[in-house]
């Protein structure tokens, strides 16, 4: 009977102390999922793979990166989000995703009724992508964002070719290997170059990243939600710019010494990237 007792121990709480993470780090978990996949199906001799890389911004800030792939098709660059997930009172998947390129924020709608506003994700990456361009001081054109859901969220807006689910990414990377963008020999190179930057960053800079995440985004109820044509333009019909520091929309304001309007950026004060606007006819 003890040993009956210490059998059921051993493997019983380990299932629980799992089940108590997934419902209390959902977004942890998918990440690791994801790595799992990645590394199951891709060829390590041919993909390196990069986990929760950290890395300097150039306005001072840090930035975090879920995934990176180097391989010959390029560097990819991978937000994961796992809103299908996250909802522990339903069962996984019971969740749409609502969303464009052009806007600002997505939703998540869950059942009763109960919605979610997050940042758009391929804005999101953007900044990513910004990031280690800089860093690394390769073109942009070699790099290729991904934006993976987890569990079976659906899409109940038609998404563009790099939005995905898990399932969908390492045959998406591996489809690219014929872009031939990174020579083989390059590809470690490439890697070990990313991790370099990351360590430059102290252990206090990456606990300050962390308590800042869990500051400005926080959940948030969805409804009502403004489009993105709502956000004051120049003329009327001037597309909204982007930042040139971070790639968020940008919003028109008045200057208090003159009057006179210029684009700022809609993270401030978190970012100060300011774009001059267009004088009206």
């Amino acid at each position: 009977m003890t040993t009956l007792l210490v059998l059921l121990c051993l493997f019983v709480a380990p299932v629980l102390a799992l089940c108590a993470f997934i419902k209390l780090n959902p977004g942890a978990f998918g990440e690791w999922l994801l790595h799992v996949m990645l590394v199951a199906k891709l060829d390590k001799s041919r993909f390196r793979i990069l986990r929760n890389v950290m890395l300097p911004t150039e306005d001072g800030a840090t930035t975090q990166i879920d995934h990176i792939v180097v391989c010959a098709g390029g560097v990819f660059v991978i937000e994961t989000k796992t809103y299908g997930n996250n909802d522990t009172r339903k069962r996984p998947g019971s969740c749409w995703i609502f969303g464009s390129p052009g806007d600002r924020e997505w939703t998540a709608s869950y059942p009763r009724g109960r919605k979610f506003r997050f940042q758009n994700p391929i804005r999101q990456n953007f900044k990513h992508i910004a990031t280690l361009s800089d860093c690394l001081g390769i073109p942009r054109e070699y790099f290729k964002s991904v934006v993976a859901f987890a569990g079976m969220a659906k899409f109940k807006t038609e998404m563009p070719p790099d939005v995905m689910h898990f399932a969908d990414v390492p045959g998406y990377i591996q489809a690219h290997e014929k872009d031939d963008l990174v020579k083989l020999e390059q590809i470690p190179e490439v890697a070990e170059a990313i991790l370099s930057w990351q360590a430059t960053l102290t252990r206090e800079r990456k606990a300050a990243h962390v308590e800042n995440l869990r500051k400005s985004h926080p959940p948030r109820q969805a409804s009502p939600i403004p489009p993105a044509s709502a956000e004051p333009t120049q003329g009327g019909d001037a597309a909204v710019p982007v930042c040139p520091k971070c790639g968020a929309p940008m919003v028109l304001r008045t200057r208090k010494s003159d009057g006179g309007s210029f684009w700022g950026c809609s993270a401030y004060p978190r970012c100060r990237g300011i774009r001059d606007a267009q004088p009206t006819a």
